[in-house]
């Protein structure tokens, strides 16, 4: 399972891929709030069958001037969805929000893959802006921590720490998550507390224990996080 995961993460926690050409969608006339609505459900709606990115790049190395070639027509869509997203605004979040209780577990992957571009500030705008407030999913992606794909677990978790300390209510079910038979949830679990800061201190107990997990990625998953909560405030 880890090996799985670990393939996922390879593929979205990558550096992104962009054009230089991308126009904002919705020029024209301002919509109004139930416009908004109904017009970021349908952009979700299209994130159905979409598969994860096909280029990987370290996360922050890649950027709009590295990236001269050409793209398959699959990255020009997915590309296209992300910024629509990004240009409605917060409207989108509630959508996406919406969009985790869908029965599909592909669908589900790729809402919280879209909530991670928007609310994680590593993809690549055209216009420079990276990052979407997130925190009004923080219910959704809560619950999804108990998904049964391992793939939306371990992306509902990276949602979380995008969050960061404001996600201090996740922490119980973090807490849990580090319990998981699977090592890449009980990973995910990790680099989430650890994203959360000094607020996730409650956690630090679980962490210490999962200092000797048997898998090597968890325990070093788990120092980092005990580091972040533990690092002394900054002046």
């Amino acid at each position: 399972m880890s090996r799985r995961y670990l393939a996922i993460a390879a593929a979205v926690l990558a550096g992104a891929i962009v054009s230089a050409g991308a126009t904002p969608a919705f020029a024209g006339r301002p919509l109004s709030t139930v416009d908004r609505a109904t017009q970021a459900d349908a952009i979700v709606a299209s994130l159905r069958d979409l598969p994860l990115p096909l280029r990987a790049f370290p996360r922050g190395i890649a950027s709009p001037q590295a990236m001269r070639r050409p793209l398959p027509a699959l990255e020009l869509r997915r590309q296209e969805i992300y910024e629509r997203l990004r240009v409605l605004g917060p409207a989108s979040v509630p959508a996406l929000a919406r969009a985790l209780r869908d029965p599909d577990a592909g669908m589900r992957r790729d809402v919280v893959v879209a909530l991670d571009v928007l609310g994680g500030g590593w993809w690549h705008f055209p216009d420079g802006a990276s990052k979407l407030d997130i925190r009004r999913a923080l219910p959704a992606l809560v619950t999804a921590l108990q998904d049964s794909d391992p793939g939306v677990r371990a992306w509902a978790a990276a949602d979380i720490g995008d969050i960061g300390a404001a996600a201090a209510p996740a922490v119980p079910r973090l807490r849990a998550m580090l319990r998981s038979q699977d090592g890449g949830s009980r990973g995910s679990a990790c680099r989430a507390l650890g994203a959360i800061g000094p607020a996730a201190r409650a956690a630090l107990p679980d962490l210490r224990q999962a200092l000797g997990d048997a898998s090597p990625q968890v325990r070093q998953s788990a120092r980092d996080a005990i580091a972040s909560i533990t690092a002394p405030a900054a002046p």
